[in-house]
Formats: structure tokens, C-alpha cells, sequence
């Protein structure tokens, strides 16, 4: 069988609540990824409600459903839990499901009576013992899987939904094609065992007929008024609702009823199925169970109303229905001419797994650093109720050590302690590990864009010389071919520092007086700072006397005017010092350069796209982009490292840190 719900892989969060609220435990947690095992699945589809990222789903019935519809003759079979379907009224949805094509429209509620008939009679040839419904095919499912030693305890009889179909085509023929609309996702399943092929075309929940009606462009609230075709159901109408089954059927004395054991929802059914004795003896136990709490909230009900409303809907309406039969407005039940057969097998499919020796479960529990019973938290963070029953999921393959959150965060917190790195450095570190595979993508991109526009650009720029040249007399066309080659000179610059940054370009190793290199930088850098600048901004320049480096001189001067202007220039209608400084790192053999200045500092949203080739926050034909990404380049060449420290309001420090002596291999390696 294939499986009926997946997985939406970059939806998924590692929040662990479809593994919390699976009652088969049929998520499996491999590298943080939850996906669903079919064979251990029972389609309830609880997951689908649950994950508020919308990474579960369920296999589609449009496309199934439209075939269909424009394949012949087509009946909408519809549960009696529609009433809570869409806002509108019933009779309008039988007329929208007309105009969608069916041929016919019938309630699965005349198949639950005729159920009930099947019921009533195979409890009379089997007065004692444990008897299991078999409406809810998630249940129907879970008893299979998790608890097979009770299989033949299920009623023999097929589901509401397969006796309604039987019904339909021996009334309009058996090339009728039968489409389920329900709010059951198990259904689903339920038509692809092999008991049941061919009785069920497709199943559509209520969820998707709103996409089948916005697909064919029906609105619903502004249908026809219609009816149900025959046959018609009787008091069944009320299945949706917890106790439906035995009170519609007439079975037992109602709650004073000690045989009777009707449960719903998940937790209230796996607790049921769990406590029944093993050997009833005389015993006659009835269970009606719906893994739901009521059809009406299954998963296949986008709906908002609460639970209570919903029930309120399907009992008036099935109200409603009876006083209209009593009235005679509206046809009674009526069961079938030809009797059907309704029988149906069930055969075990246990997916238990033998689990864990009590040996095993220890050395699991230890991973995570559970070595006595008090360290067993039992938190639930990692889905599972308890941490045995999370260490059995381990040893199954079903879980993943690391989903214990309590571990996680102590494991974490001792790194932190033992490394004495708080956990804003640890965030400072990821950020700049994502920066830095950002400017590699980029770099690479860059370089591959600068090879591509070289060799093209060089050849425009080579004919608008020979241009130059031989149309020197013409004065009209002077400043025109001037202009193109001024331009294309620059998109070779341009060119040429994306190289730059792309680490394309050698650097010429030499050893370099420091002092010397600063103090140039700073003249120059100076020399280039707007007018009346060097009235308002103090530069003061620190370097230890004496300090050489081996470096390409005239690359990490490139640097150190790029960095200096920008922090004269961050300084811009403000008065104040620019502090420059060059020193040795003790014990690193290491220089480090530093430029700081008392300027507006950078916003937090532009930290991480300061070495972002073409972003600038300089006012347009101000700036390229292009100073600090080549200014990164450059650093790497030399092997070393840039980075920033920026206060709004305080100012912004910019660091150059490089090795300070180079072996003759490095040197010949540049």
C-alpha cells in the first residue's frame, strides 16, 4: 500500500509534534528530518492537524475526482458529517455537487443503517466475547498493527462508506464510478486493501472539494436548491457522533450500558484498546471508537467552529431529517430489495517491534547522559511520553539521540563554559561563518562574470582607440568616442577589482616598514577626504616603531586608504578623531591594523552585507560597493582576517589582521 501522508521536507522545524501526537509512533526523526513510515502509518492523519508549519500532507483526490466527473456516469457519496463541510446550507451543497457533474448524490448514512442491520445480526449469532467497530478505518488500522491479537475481535463487517457504494451500484448499475467525500483521511487507505477494490473510486476529504468547486468555478452559496437521490438513510444520520453507532443501530441500554465502551479521540481510544482483558470469557464487551474526537473534527475539515458547534450541526440536521420522514416530506429508509453482502476480513499486520533488552535501554539512556532513574526527566520535548519509550525509538531507528532538548542545552552550555564563550559570541561566530560562505559564492561568481566580460570589453575598448584615432577630425564626434572610452576604461577597473576581490589577481610579497605604509596611507586618504574635512577630523596615528611586515606594499595600501576614507567619511558633519594604529599580536606573530572612528556607526541591518559586493550606503556616484569587498580580497590573499565593531552612535572600528613574516615558500607561492 502506498503511503497516504508525506512529508513537506523544507517545511519541517524539528519540533517534534507530529511524533507527539502520532498515536502509532510511525514518524521516524532521521538528521533532523520527521518523515512518515507507511507500513507503521494508519492514516489518521493527525499529523496534518497538528503541525502548524504545514509540512504534512496528504496523498491528493482532485485530479482522481475530475477524471471522473468527465469520464461518464459519477456518484458524490456524501458522509453524514457534510453538514459541517462549508457554510452553506445542505441543500445548496447537493445542488453545487450537481453542477460539479455527478450523475448522482447520495448519503453515507444509508450505508451506516444498512451496517447497523449487519451489526445487529452478527451480534446475535455472537452474543459474547469482545466486539470491535469497524467504522473507523484509523482504527480499524491500529488494532491491525499495534494490537493484532484483537483482529478478530473487529466486526466483520465493511464500513459505512464500501456498503453505501454496494448499495449505488445495485440501484444505477454497476458502471456507476463512486467518489467518498468525507472528512476522513483514513478512507484514503481504506479503498487501496485489496477487500475493497473496486467498490471506491477515490475519496475526496471536504477540504479538497472546496478546490474541486474553485476548480470547475462553482460557488457553492449560490447553487440550487436539491436533495439526496435514493436510497435514503434513517436514523444512522447521527454516525458522526461519538455513541452514533450503537444508539442509531439500537444496540445495548444506552450509558447505563456497563457492555458498552464508547471512546474518542486518540489518547481515549489507544487507552481502550490497551485495557481490554485479554480473555473475556462470558464477558460481552461492545467498543465503538473513533479515532477522532467525532467525524465532524477529522482531518479533512478546515474549519474554525468549535468541536461542540460542529456536533450541534450534524444532530440538527439528522434531526431535521427524521421530522421530515415522520411528516412524510422526505422518503424512510428502506433497506435493500436484494440483500448485499456486507462482509468483510480482517487479517493481522503487526508492526510491533520486539525492542530493547533492559541492557540496551541503559546504554542508550547513557548517551544522553541518563545514568539513574532521576535523570530521566520525562519532559515529552522529544515526542515521546518517556525516555525509555524514546530510547526504545532509538534502538527501532525510529528517533534520533539528539532530540533530547534537555541534553542539547547542556551539552551546549558546557562547550560555551569550557571554550569561556558567551552564547552573543556564538551568534557573532555563525553570522560571520555564513558571511564568509556568502563572499565565496560570490567571489567565485564574480570571477567567473569578470573572465566572461574581459576579453569583449578589452576588444570594444581596442576599436574605440582605432575610432579615436581615425576620426581625430571630426570635432562633432570627439567628445562622444572620448566618453566611450573614458566608460569603458572604468567598466575595466571595475572589472579589474572584482578580480581583485575574487582573490584572481597575485600579490607581490616584500618586507614593509609599517610605519611607513600607515603614515602614507593616512596622507593619502587624507588628501582625498571632502574640503574642510581635515579642519573638523583629527587623525591620530599609533604605530609601534620599529614594526615590519611582509606584504604586497601597494595592495594593503589600497586597504588601509579604503578603510581610512570611510571612516573620515562616516565622520561627515561631525567633529572628532579618526584613531590609526599598527601593532604587533603578542605571541601570534601576527600585525594588526585598526581604524576607528566617532561616527554614526552601522545599522544592524547592514552588518552582514558590508563585504557584499555593489552594497553601499553612500548617496548615488558616490560609491561602488566595491572598497571593502576588494579590501576583503586582498586581506585573504595575505592570509589574514578583517572584521568590524560598530556602535550606533559611538562609531565603528575596523581590524586587519595579517602574519608578519612570510617563508620563502609563501613568497614564491604569491
Amino acid at each position: 500500500m502506498e503511503g497516504i501522508i508525506s512529508t513537506i521536507k523544507q517545511n519541517c522545524r524539528r519540533c517534534y509534534t507530529c511524533v507527539r501526537d502520532c498515536p502509532a509512533k510511525a514518524i521516524r526523526i532521521e538528521d533532523g528530518q520527521a518523515s512518515v513510515v507507511a507500513e507503521r502509518c494508519i492514516s489518521c492523519g493527525t499529523c496534518t492537524k497538528v503541525c502548524s508549519q504545514g509540512a504534512k500532507g496528504y496523498s491528493s483526490g482532485l485530479e482522481g475526482t475530475l477524471a471522473i466527473l468527465d469520464g461518464g456516469v459519477s456518484a458524490a457519496l456524501v458522509a453524514p458529517s457534510f453538514p459541517v463541510a462549508l457554510d452553506v446550507p445542505p441543500a445548496r451543497l447537493m445542488g453545487a455537487l450537481r453542477q460539479l457533474g455527478f450523475t448522482y448524490v447520495v448519503e453515507v448514512a444509508y450505508g451506516a443503517d444498512l451496517v447497523n442491520q449487519a451489526c445487529h445480526e452478527y451480534l446475535r449469532e455472537h452474543p459474547t466475547g469482545i466486539h470491535i467497530g469497524s467504522a473507523c478505518p484509523a482504527v480499524v488500522e491500529y488494532v491491525r498493527k499495534y494490537h493484532p491479537e484483537l483482529t478478530d475481535r473487529i466486526i466483520p463487517v465493511m464500513s459505512p462508506m464500501a456498503a453505501t457504494a454496494l448499495a449505488v451500484k445495485q440501484r444505477y448499475g454497476e458502471d456507476v464510478r463512486c467518489v467518498f467525500i468525507g472528512p476522513c483521511v483514513a478512507k484514503k487507505a481504506e479503498i487501496q486493501d485489496t477487500e475493497m477494490a473496486g467498490v471506491v473510486d477515490e475519496v475526496l476529504t471536504f477540504a479538497e472539494l472546496e478546490r474541486v468547486f474553485a476548480a470547475r468555478g462553482v460557488d457553492p452559496s449560490a447553487a440550487p436548491t436539491s436533495d439526496f437521490d435514493p436510497p435514503h438513510a434513517g436514523l444512522a444520520r447521527i454516525y458522526p457522533i461519538p455513541g452514533g453507532l450503537l444508539e442509531s443501530a439500537g444496540i445495548g441500554r444506552g450509558i447505563l450500558d456497563s457492555r458498552l465502551i464508547v471512546v474518542s479521540g486518540k489518547d481515549e481510544t489507544i487507552e481502550a484498546l490497551a485495557g481490554l482483558p485479554k480473555d473475556p470469557g462470558d464477558q460481552t464487551l461492545l467498543v465503538e471508537a473513533l479515532m477522532c474526537s467525532g467525524c465532524y473534527s477529522g482531518p479533512g475539515v478546515e474549519s474554525s467552529e468549535p468541536g461542540t458547534l460542529r456536533r450541534r450541526r450534524v444532530a440538527e440536521f439528522a434531526a431535521e431529517s427524521l421530522r421530515r420522514q415522520d411528516e412524510g416530506t422526505l422518503p424512510a429508509f428502506e433497506p435493500e430489495v436484494r440483500p448485499l453482502d456486507l462482509s468483510r476480513r480482517f487479517e493481522s499486520n503487526d508492526q510491533r517491534s520486539d525492542g530493547p533488552t533492559e541492557e540496551e535501554i541503559i546504554e542508550i539512556l547513557s548517551r544522553t547522559n541518563k545514568f539513574f532513574p532521576e535523570d530521566e526527566l520525562n519532559c515529552g520535548a522529544c515526542g515521546y511520553p518517556t525516555c525509555r519509550a524514546k530510547a526504545s525509538a532509538v534502538y527501532d531507528g525510529m528517533a534520533e539521540e539528539t532530540m533530547c532538548l534537555p541534553f542539547i542545552i547542556d551539552q551546549s552550555e558546557r562547550v560555551c563554559n569550557e571554550l569561556n564563550v558567551p552564547w552573543n559570541n556564538l551568534r557573532d561566530v555563525h553570522r560571520h561563518l555564513i558571511n564568509s560562505e556568502k563572499l565565496a559564492s560570490m567571489g567565485q561568481m564574480a570571477a567567473g562574470v569578470a573572465h566572461e566580460l574581459n576579453n569583449p570589453l578589452s576588444t570594444i575598448l581596442l576599436y574605440a582607440h582605432i575610432l579615436q584615432r581615425k576620426l581625430r577630425d571630426r570635432e562633432d564626434l570627439s567628445h562622444d568616442l572620448k566618453l566611450m572610452t573614458e566608460e569603458s576604461d572604468r567598466c575595466k577597473k571595475i572589472i579589474g577589482n572584482l578580480l581583485d576581490f575574487a582573490r584572481q589577481s597575485r600579490v607581490r610579497i616584500e618586507t614593509t616598514a609599517v610605519e611607513e605604509l600607515v603614515q602614507t596611507a593616512v596622507d593619502g586618504a587624507a588628501a582625498g577626504a571632502p574640503e574642510g574635512k581635515g579642519r573638523e577630523v583629527e587623525i591620530v596615528v599609533d604605530v609601534t616603531s620599529g614594526l615590519e611586515a611582509d606584504l604586497d606594499c601597494d595592495q594593503m595600501m589600497q586597504v588601509l586608504v579604503n578603510i581610512i576614507k570611510n571612516a573620515l567619511e562616516a565622520m561627515e558633519g561631525r567633529a572628532g578623531k579618526v584613531h590609526v594604529s599598527a601593532h604587533a599580536v603578542p605571541e601570534a606573530d601576527r600585525i594588526r591594523f585598526s581604524v576607528s572612528d566617532q561616527g554614526a556607526g552601522i545599522l544592524d541591518g547592514a552588518k552582514d552585507k558590508v563585504f557584499q559586493p555593489f552594497f553601499t550606503t553612500k548617496s548615488i556616484g558616490k560609491g561602488t560597493g566595491l572598497g571593502l569587498p576588494i579590501s576583503y580580497g586582498i586581506v585573504k590573499m595575505h592570509n589574514g582576517n578583517i572584521w568590524f565593531e560598530s556602535e550606533p552612535d559611538v562609531g565603528t572600528t575596523f581590524h586587519v589582521e595579517i602574519p608578519a613574516i612570510r617563508s620563502d615558500d609563501e613568497r614564491s607561492d604569491k
